[in-house]
């Protein structure tokens, strides 16, 4: 049972890489949810069970969702079905869909940043940082600013466990264990 969420997760990840370089997240989204609501129904699966080739099969599959959505299946969509099809796991779409999912929620979430400073930034200052940090980060940043007067001048800036440290004192410390070994 556990390898089946393997397997589907190695799909939804594949297509989860496809659909974050076309950036189209929400088009992938949809096409997987319509292919999970197809594939559940009891009809759809009893052809899965059946000794079809698997061009048959992804044929059929594809002209029904074409049918039920009233528009074409792209090539990407079609070729996701055809090797499904090919390695006999149409089935696990709704795992797949499932999987994809949490992909895009573990994608979207924001990343929350810290930037302390000696003196409180200004606005302008902050949506620079937050612009350039979203950009690098490739995520949503909350910023977080905080004002330490023992930092002489410049900027620490904490991302989880990753710390920028522009500060000062920072650099003077770090020239000074240069200067000591």
């Amino acid at each position: 049972m556990s390898s089946m969420f393997v397997v589907a997760r190695t799909y939804a990840q594949a297509i989860f890489d496809i659909a974050v370089e076309q950036k189209d997240i929400s088009k992938w989204e949809s096409v997987l949810d319509l292919f999970s609501k197809i594939s559940v129904n009891r009809l759809v699966q009893s052809l899965f069970v059946r000794c079809l080739e698997p061009k048959r099969l992804s044929d059929i599959f594809i002209t029904i969702c074409e049918d039920y959505q009233k528009k074409q299946i792209d090539v990407f969509g079609r070729n996701i079905i055809y090797i499904m099809a090919e390695n006999h796991r149409l089935l696990l779409l709704p795992i797949v869909c499932k999987e994809f999912t949490y992909l895009c929620a573990m994608y979207a979430r924001t990343v929350e940043i810290e930037i302390v400073s000696a003196w409180p930034l200004k606005y302008r200052q902050l949506k620079k940082i937050t612009d350039i940090m979203s950009k690098r980060l490739s995520k949503t940043v909350n910023v977080v600013h905080k004002v330490n007067k023992d930092i002489l001048a410049g900027l620490i800036i904490r991302v989880g466990d990753t710390v920028i440290d522009g500060n000062i004192r920072g650099r003077i410390l770090r020239l000074n264990n240069i200067l000591q070994s």
